[in-house]
Order: C-alpha cells, then sequence, then structure tokens
C-alpha cells in the first residue's frame, strides 16, 4: 500500500482541486472547482514547466532555464531523470552529480508553490512506463517535497475511466474540456456506442508509449501498456532540427548548428510550429546570428515528410499493440504531446481497421482526469493504492451507462 490506511481526510475548505500530469517532458496542472477547469501557470508566464535540469550556474534550476540551455549547453543539462527514478543511477549535468531522486525532488519542490496556491489537493498521474517500486519512490520523494498528494494513477486508465461516458453512452465531451480545433490530417471515424477497448498514446522525452485499456459498463481495466524508446519526443526534435538546419544550408550555404545561439533558438521555435502545423497553418522559422539571418516559410506537409521514418515506426508500434488484442480497439486517443508529433496521427489511421476512431485529446485532457480523481480519494470512494490496473467508476457514470436508453443494439458486452 501506498497510502495510509487510516480514514481520509475531510475535503479542504478551498473547493478548489488540481490535477498534475508528469512526464519525462514537462509538467501540466488543472484547477478544477465549481464546474470550471482552468490551466495551473506552473512557471510564470507558462504553464507547462520543463523537466529538465540546469547546472550552468552555482545554484541548479528546473525548468526553462534548462530549457533554454538543451543545444547551447547540452553539457550543462539534464534530462529523463523520471524514468529513473529509484534506480541506482546519476544525472549528471555540469560540474554536478545528483540521483534521479534528488532531481525529482527538486522537481516537486518548484511545483508545490503555484500548486498549493490554488488548493490543498492534488492528484498525480504517470505514464505507464513506471514500475510500482518506482511510484513508490515518486510518492515518497514527493512527500519529502510537501507536495499535497492525495493519490496516483496511471494516466492512460485516469484518462480511459475519465471519459468512459463519452466511449459508452455516445455523450458530448465536456464544455470545460473542449478539444483542440481537429481540422487536420487525421479525420474521425464514427463509432458505435457500447463498452470496448481504447488505446490510448502519449509521448515524451523518454518514450513514445501507449496502453490498451478496456473501458466496461462500471470500470475501466488497463490490459497493455507499451513504451518505444527509439522513437521518444527527443528522436523527433533532432530529425526536425536537423531536417530545417539541412534546408537552410541549401538557401544560404550558410549552417545554424554552426552556431550554438542560432541552433538553440531554432530549437525552441519547434513546440509552436509543431502546434501550428497541427492546425494545418504554415509556419515561418527564422535562424539568426551576429552575422545573418534566414527566413524559413515551412508547410505542414513538410514538417510530415521530414518525419515519415518516425510516423510510420510509431503506427508500426501502435497496430503491433493493436493486434496482440483479441479484438480491434473502439478508439485510438492521442494525448496532445503525441497528436502534434509530424505525420504520426495519419500513420496510426491508415494503420488501424477502418472501424477504430482516431482522435486528439484536448491538450489539458490528462491533467483533467488527475483532477477528476481527487474527490473520490478524499470520500474513500477509491482505495488508496496506485491506480494502474483498475478503476470503477462514480455511481452517476455507472447508472448512465447501465441505462437501457443509452445502449446501443450493436454494443457488445
Amino acid at each position: 500500500m501506498l497510502w495510509s490506511s487510516k480514514k481520509p481526510p475531510s475535503v479542504h475548505d478551498r473547493s478548489r482541486v488540481i490535477g498534475l500530469d508528469l512526464t519525462a517532458s514537462r509538467a501540466r496542472a488543472v484547477s478544477v472547482g465549481e464546474g470550471k477547469v482552468r490551466p495551473v501557470v506552473l512557471e510564470d508566464p507558462a504553464e507547462e514547466m520543463p523537466m529538465f535540469l540546469a547546472c550552468e550556474r552555482r545554484t541548479p534550476e528546473i525548468g526553462y532555464a534548462a530549457y533554454g540551455l538543451i543545444r547551447k549547453m547540452p553539457h550543462a543539462v539534464g534530462s529523463n531523470f523520471l524514468p529513473a527514478v529509484g534506480q541506482p543511477r546519476e544525472v549528471r549535468a555540469g560540474r554536478y552529480t545528483f540521483t534521479p531522486d534528488g532531481v525529482l525532488e527538486l522537481a516537486f519542490a518548484r511545483l508545490r508553490g503555484p500548486i498549493t496556491a490554488e488548493s490543498d489537493s492534488v492528484a498525480l498521474v504517470l505514464p505507464p512506463y513506471l514500475a510500482p517500486n518506482q511510484v513508490t519512490r515518486l510518492v515518497e520523494v514527493s512527500m519529502r517535497a510537501r507536495l499535497p498528494l492525495v493519490g496516483t494513477s496511471s494516466s492512460p486508465l485516469a484518462v480511459a475511466a475519465h471519459r468512459a461516458a463519452i466511449l459508452i453512452a455516445g455523450k458530448p465531451q465536456p464544455a470545460a474540456d473542449k478539444p483542440a480545433p481537429s481540422g487536420w490530417v487525421v479525420p474521425m471515424r464514427p463509432a458505435a456506442n457500447g463498452p470496448g477497448a481504447l488505446v490510448i498514446v502519449d509521448a515524451d522525452e523518454y518514450a513514445l508509449s501507449a496502453a490498451a485499456v478496456m473501458v466496461e459498463r462500471d470500470h475501466a481495466k488497463l490490459i497493455a501498456p507499451a513504451c518505444w524508446p527509439r522513437i521518444a519526443v527527443r528522436s523527433w526534435k533532432d530529425k526536425l532540427l536537423d531536417a530545417v538546419s539541412d534546408r537552410c544550408v541549401r538557401l544560404c550555404r550558410r549552417d545554424p548548428r554552426d552556431s550554438a545561439e542560432a541552433e538553440q533558438s531554432l530549437f525552441e521555435q519547434l513546440d509552436d510550429a509543431l502546434d501550428r502545423t497541427r492546425a494545418g497553418q504554415r509556419v515561418n522559422l527564422t535562424v539568426r546570428t551576429s552575422h545573418w539571418y534566414q527566413d524559413l516559410p515551412i508547410q505542414p506537409e513538410e514538417l510530415d515528410g521530414y518525419c515519415t521514418a518516425l510516423a510510420q515506426s510509431g503506427a508500426d508500434a501502435i497496430r503491433e499493440l493493436i493486434a496482440s488484442q483479441r479484438v480491434p480497439p473502439r478508439a485510438v486517443w492521442l494525448t496532445h504531446s503525441a497528436g502534434r508529433l509530424p505525420g504520426l496521427g495519419l500513420a496510426i489511421q491508415q494503420n488501424t481497421p477502418e472501424g477504430t476512431a482516431v482522435e486528439v485529446l484536448p491538450v489539458g485532457a490528462v491533467a483533467h482526469a488527475a483532477a477528476a480523481l481527487v474527490p473520490r480519494w478524499l470520500t474513500g470512494d477509491l482505495p488508496r493504492t496506485h491506480l494502474d490496473t483498475l478503476i470503477p467508476y462514480p455511481p452517476v457514470v455507472s447508472r448512465e451507462a447501465k441505462s437501457p436508453e443509452h445502449r446501443s443494439p450493436s454494443a457488445r458486452g
């Protein structure tokens, strides 16, 4: 058991609760209360906090201070410490050496301020590639950092449980959690109502990960988690940076990779470029040094072309996961982080059964799913353990799922 067996504390005076989505790349949180969902600014003015450690100064820093050095001073930046938590490894950056647990404690200490400013109760969802002993150690680290943690869950399982009514009863998505614009390369396929399997895909600095989840009428059950480190987000950004730099060489015979500042600037423009191209917009990347500059207009299909091999590798991995299950999934849901990887959604859509819907979740969907678990932990409706196998639905969702008027004639189970 990760949590005390004592009676859960009463609901706090402050009514808002926090859901924290933590990956090897970043932390993102939403605050939920009185029917309203809003993002939490974790590193002003940004909503996300990058999970990178900068050690070029006397005091190590977590967040954008490190993100701004990834290409400029890579030797002074530590990363990928979340998947190494609880293991006898070292994180080396600059002249410093840390344990993964120590870096994670620094990250939690940084997150504590903006989180406790809004709520006394936070739920944490984690990638499915973490082992049970790693989750146990992570909880211990969060307690040392005085993060007001009430529970943890596997992120794909939490998402499936939170959105079960959408899949089973065909209910529209909550207005407070609107999906990102859908006018992109992955079409929506119609799907029948009723219980069925899902595959939820995520991506971070460590790996492309996925999990098959069975959504029943009264619970969601995780069936098969998987991850593929060779096609992590880092691989996609390396590919994009090299492809764009090569294009710059062809245009003006100058290479951004010859300048640390130019390469870092180009790297930092990639995140916005990924969001814009996913929405079908053209982007204009700018390479600038003290002696020269070059504008690089890029169409969405060009970014897709740069990443064709990576996208196909990701689609092949997801296809193998689907093939290992008894029945095809009703849907493949990509998180925002996975959905914006160039070409991945289209490649998955082209390699899944015709009856499988392929959709991209809203940017805060995973954190919102975490927040939805907080009241249930506080009232004792959920066990005080890490939820990585099964999550029962709240009574209201279970009743709606079993109600005759919501049943589909073709629904199985």
